[in-house]
């Protein structure tokens, strides 16, 4: 016997609805989690700006001070700006200033060089004669005697001709000073000095002030014997001068202990030799009696 057909099955009805519900659900739920986590995002950000706002009431016054401080060293720092640039426009201006004067100074000296030059050259050869002339003698210094003795030296080795030297020490000057005075002391220097200035009549003759109460004379082109009449023409007029001298045990007047050195310059010796011979000469003046002449050539 043959069954009758099954009516269709509302399963296979409800189908798709089933399907299309759990896409729904499943989008809700998927909606509801997301606004979920916007919501603790929410409340995370509301907690954060909670705990700011409560940080910054609890430091606002360490804030403000820190901002009245900063705005306080603003000011001083706008204030020392303000005095630099007066300092500075000062010294614009005084800049200003002097080069106007140096540009008037400039325009003269243009205009006037030649008179200015001449002027200037004059001072500048009358500091040169102040600088080689003893104050006190008027006569040349220790500076003036070495510098010219260098240049006879070597001009008269290039000649081969005969240089002289006579050193002079005045006998017991210290006595001298002691008895009569350093004033007295300095007068009797500069009359001394006088008559070693008369006493050379060689153009080219040169005395000086060797130092205290020492004096030489260079002599150029002189042999010794001449160099020798020359110091006793020295040692005579000096005690033509009669300057009393009660402490002296040589005289009762002022008297010279002169050595004389004389030779011609070669390259074997130098002019320093020279001129220890001479201080030799005048030692052994001194120490055998004073008021004596010793030379030697050689």
């Amino acid at each position: 016997m043959t069954r009758p057909p099954r009516p269709p099955s509302d399963a296979s009805a409800d189908a798709p609805k089933s399907t299309s519900e759990n896409t729904s659900r499943h989008q809700v739920d998927q909606e509801n989690q997301r606004l979920h986590q916007e919501i603790q995002r929410l409340r995370q950000e509301n907690a954060d700006l909670r705990i700011a706002l409560a940080t910054t009431a609890e430091h606002g016054d360490f804030i403000e001070a820190d901002l009245h401080h900063t705005n306080q060293r603003l000011q001083a720092e706008m204030v020392e700006r303000l005095r630099a640039e007066a300092t500075l426009k000062t010294l614009i201006d005084l800049i200003s200033r002097q080069k106007s004067d140096l540009e008037i100074i400039m325009h003269t000296i243009m205009e006037h060089g030649d008179t200015l030059d001449t002027q200037w050259h004059q001072k500048f050869c009358a500091a040169m004669v102040r600088a080689d002339i003893d104050g006190l003698t008027q006569i040349p210094n220790r500076r003036r005697f070495d510098e010219y003795l260098i240049q006879q030296w070597e001009a008269m080795e290039r000649e081969q001709s005969p240089l002289a030297v006579i050193l002079c020490d005045l006998d017991a000057f210290k006595l001298y000073n002691d008895t009569y005075g350093h004033l007295a002391g300095d007068t009797c220097l500069a009359q001394v000095a006088t008559v070693l200035r008369h006493s050379l009549h060689h153009p080219n003759d040169l005395v000086a002030r060797y130092g205290g109460e020492e004096f030489v004379a260079v002599l150029p082109r002189t042999t010794l014997a001449e160099a020798q009449t020359v110091a006793q023409r020295i040692q005579r007029e000096v005690l033509g001068l009669r300057i009393p001298h009660q402490s002296s045990t040589v005289a009762s007047v002022v008297t010279l202990s002169i050595g004389v050195a004389g030779t011609i310059p070669r390259p074997q010796i130098g002019v320093a030799d020279l001129v220890q011979r001479a201080d030799e000469q005048l030692y052994q003046a001194k120490r055998l009696g004073k008021n004596q002449i010793f030379a030697v050539d050689f």
